[in-house]
C-alpha cells in the first residue's frame, strides 16, 4: 500500500467515512504501533531519528485536532496524515517485519525488541510476563493471542513467568525448537550467532521439542542445551534459583567460552570485550554473582579466572596480562 492510499484512510478514518470493519482495523494497527510496550523502532537511535521527523512535520503540518473519544487514537493519525503529506513518514512505516496497515490481510506481529545493555519487562495480553535481557528480539500475533498463546523469540534471551490456563497451552517457537507450558516460569536463550539454545525451568513443566520431533520434558531445576547444528540436546540438574538470576541484578556462567562471554556482556551490559595478544581458544568461565554492583567489579572477577588484567575505554573492555 503506498502512502496516497495510506493517506486516503487515515482521512476517512478522521471523517468517520470508513466502514466499521475498516475502523477496527485502523485500531487494530494504531494500537500496534502506539503501544507504550510495543514499538516500531528498531533501536533508540531509530526511535530519536523518528521522533526528529515527526516534531519538523508537526511545525510545518498543523494537524487535525477532533474532540472525539477516540482522542488520542485520531490526534496521533492526523499527525499521520500530515506527515504523510509532507513524504517524511516512510522511515517510521517502512520499519522491518512491518509496513502500512493491510486491509486485506491480519495486521502483522507485535515486536519487542531491546538495545545492547537494556533489561526490559513486557506484559503479554494475558498477563503472562517476560523480561528480556538486550539484544533481544521477540514476537507475537496481538489478534490472534487469546485463541494461540505463541510467542517468537528469533535472538536474545528471554524470562517467562507464564499465566496459567488449560485451554490455551503457552508456546515459545525459538532457534528451531518448539517450546510449550501451560503455566510455568522459565528462561530460554537463543544464541543466534552459535545457533545455540538453552532452556531453565524454574517452576512447572516445560515440553521442549525440536523439528525431528526429539522431544523432552523438563521440570523445576531441570535445564537443557540444544546444539541446532548437530541436533545435539544436553540434559543436565541446575539450581532452579539461577533460571531468573540475571533479571535481579546478578551474573552467572557456567563453564562457557570467551565467544559466549562476550555475547553476555554485550547483551547483559552494552560492552564489547577484546584482548590483547591472548589466545581464548581454550578459555572457559564458571563464575556466580549474585549481585553485580558495577562493570568493574565484574571483569575484576572474571580476569581472576585466568589472571589476567583489563582496562577499560567507555563501552569497549580490553584483556591483556
Amino acid at each position: 500500500m503506498n502512502s496516497e492510499k495510506f493517506n486516503k484512510i487515515v482521512q476517512g478514518y478522521l471523517n468517520n467515512e470508513l466502514s466499521q470493519e475498516h475502523s477496527d482495523k485502523v485500531d487494530s494497527w494504531y494500537e500496534t504501533v502506539s503501544s507504550e510496550e510495543v514499538t516500531p523502532f528498531t533501536n533508540g537511535q531509530h526511535r530519536d531519528h523518528i521522533q526528529a521527523q515527526i516534531q519538523a512535520g508537526i511545525t510545518a503540518q498543523q494537524p487535525i485536532v477532533l474532540s472525539l473519544p477516540r482522542k488520542r487514537k485520531i490526534r496521533w493519525l492526523s499527525i499521520v496524515a500530515g506527515l504523510l503529506f509532507a513524504g517524511i513518514a516512510s522511515g517510521l512505516f517502512f520499519y522491518k517485519n512491518g509496513g502500512l496497515p493491510s486491509f486485506t490481510s491480519s495486521t502483522a506481529m507485535s515486536q519487542v525488541m531491546t538495545d545492547a545493555g537494556e533489561i526490559r519487562e513486557f506484559i503479554l495480553p494475558d498477563s503472562s510476563s517476560i523480561f528480556l535481557s538486550g539484544n533481544t528480539k521477540l514476537r507475537f500475533d496481538r489478534e490472534s493471542f487469546k485463541s494461540e498463546r505463541k510467542v517468537y523469540l528469533d535472538q536474545g534471551e528471554a524470562f517467562f513467568n507464564v499465566q496459567h490456563d488449560a485451554q490455551h497451552p503457552f508456546s515459545v517457537a525459538t532457534g528451531g525448537l518448539h517450546i510449550q507450558v501451560l503455566g510455568t516460569s522459565f528462561n530460554v536463550h537463543n544464541a543466534t550467532s552459535r545457533h545455540q539454545v538453552a532452556v531453565d525451568v524454574q517452576t512447572g513443566r516445560v515440553s521442549v521439542t525440536d523439528k525431528e520431533q526429539q522431544s523432552y520434558v523438563l521440570t523445576a531445576g531441570k535445564s537443557l542445551r540444544y546444539d541446532a547444528q548437530e541436533g545435539l540436546f544436553t540434559c543436565f540438574d541446575r539450581n532452579a534459583e539461577y533460571a531468573n538470576m540475571w533479571t535481579q541484578g546478578g551474573f552467572i556462567l557456567d563453564g562457557v567460552t570467551f565467544e559466549e562471554l562476550s555475547d553476555r556482556m554485550l547483551s547483559r551490559y552494552g560492552v564489547t570485550l577484546k584482548t590483547e595478544n591472548l589466545d581464548t581458544h581454550n578459555f572457559r568461565y564458571s563464575l556466580l554473582m549474585p549481585q553485580v554492583e558495577t562493570v568493574e567489579q565484574l571483569m575484576t572477577m572474571i580476569c581472576s579466572i585466568h589472571q589476567l588484567k583489563f582496562r577499560r575505554d567507555k563501552n569497549e573492555i580490553t584483556l591483556y596480562r
